[in-house]
């Protein structure tokens, strides 16, 4: 078939690159910095092919799921019978739906089906203004000409394909999916009240700090301590307050699958590793790397990090689990397996906050209480 012919209404040559694309990506390194790679080999792309390339190959890792990444052949036969979708020559192919693989391994009440459209559809960008600095970030979204997609207080969510920087470069806001904000919403709830400046929190799995934010932006007395395995990811913690303003918690190095906290806190926050399949629709190149087995790699840190918190909550305070993950043996499963083995321990509530009902990622949240 030459260059210039058309099958599924772009050149052949166009779904010949793109499958090439998909073919030569490893998974090593997330795909949109892969594709940036190829961008630079390829300088010859203006802005509106990179544009094209970067639609279809994720139309690809949402929707082609059982089509084997391994064949370019493949690829590109689906490529040209499904991109772009509004030309489409043949049935939509739903065969196996994403997430169906790992279908009697889901959270209760979740389902392929109900996983499908949320996966399958490109997600907003979620932003938090700082408390005070709400009307600042909304003049700087319309100087931009960036309209807000949904628009709740401080919370805003925009096109994934809008440029933030200049907003999230100068303190007045910050990145966060609606899921994580909802997860750090207490003010409903009855550890609230220990989220005073006579009160000491644990973010024991802080990474950059994004949840001990919003924990501020919520409770603003919260007197909150980070932890972390990576010294450097700590360090980025303490240059992400400073750039918000926000006076900087205390910091320090700690490995939890190997060390427990030297001191007890009315408040451990536990946002445990995990396979992130709450979230792939942010990577959805991801789930097609992701094999079972992994799973319970992820099941059994999580009970090593847990194991290592029993004594670090204070009685009467609470641990806050989470993951943002779709799989029982990360959730429900693994806080029953907790609770049978630490019976001073009780479940307050167990939910997933965000996911499809509120267009962002599944983020699942159990509030286990010690009393005893």
């Amino acid at each position: 078939m030459g260059d210039g012919v058309k099958l599924g209404g772009l050149p052949y040559l166009f779904y010949k690159n793109a499958s090439e694309l998909i073919h030569g990506y490893d998974g090593s390194i997330p795909f949109h910095l892969y594709l940036k790679e190829k961008y630079r080999e390829n300088k010859n792309w203006g802005s509106m092919d990179r544009k094209r390339y970067r639609a279809c190959c994720y139309h690809f890792w949402r929707n082609a799921y059982g089509v084997s990444r391994d064949n370019a052949a493949d690829i590109l036969t689906y490529l040209q019978t499904h991109f772009p979708a509004e030309n489409q020559i043949a049935k939509q192919h739903q065969d196996i739906l994403p997430y169906q693989a790992f279908e009697n391994l889901l959270s209760q009440d979740l389902s392929p089906q109900t996983l499908q459209s949320w996966f399958q559809t490109e997600p907003v960008v979620w932003i938090r203004a700082i408390q005070g600095k709400e009307s600042q970030v909304l003049k700087a979204l319309s100087l931009q000409q960036i309209e807000p997609l949904a628009h709740d207080g401080p919370t805003m969510a925009v096109s994934a394909q809008a440029d933030l920087q200049t907003i999230t470069t100068t303190g007045i806001a910050y990145i966060q999916d609606i899921g994580s904000q909802r997860a750090m919403d207490w003010r409903n709830l009855a550890l609230s009240a220990l989220c005073t400046s006579d009160h000491k929190i644990l973010d024991c799995c802080a990474g950059s700090g994004g949840k001990s934010i919003t924990l501020l932006q919520n409770h603003p007395k919260a007197q909150i301590h980070c932890t972390d395995v990576r010294r450097n990811i700590l360090e980025n913690l303490q240059k992400r307050f400073q750039s918000l303003q926000l006076l900087a918690p205390k910091t320090q190095v700690l490995n939890l699958a190997e060390e427990t906290p030297s001191q007890p806190f009315h408040i451990v926050v536990a946002d445990v590793p995990c396979s992130g399949s709450g979230t792939w629709r942010r990577n959805p190149e991801n789930l097609h790397f992701f094999t079972q087995p992994e799973i319970s790699l992820y099941a059994q840190k999580q009970q090593k990090i847990l194991d290592n918190l029993v004594n670090a909550v204070v009685a009467g305070g609470y641990l806050v689990y989470l993951t943002c993950s779709v799989f029982r043996a990360e959730n429900e499963d693994k806080v029953a397996q907790f609770l049978e083995r630490h019976p001073q321990y009780q479940c307050i509530e167990q939910q997933f906050c965000g996911g499809k009902e509120h267009n962002g990622d599944y983020i699942y949240r159990a509030i286990l209480q010690k009393v005893g």
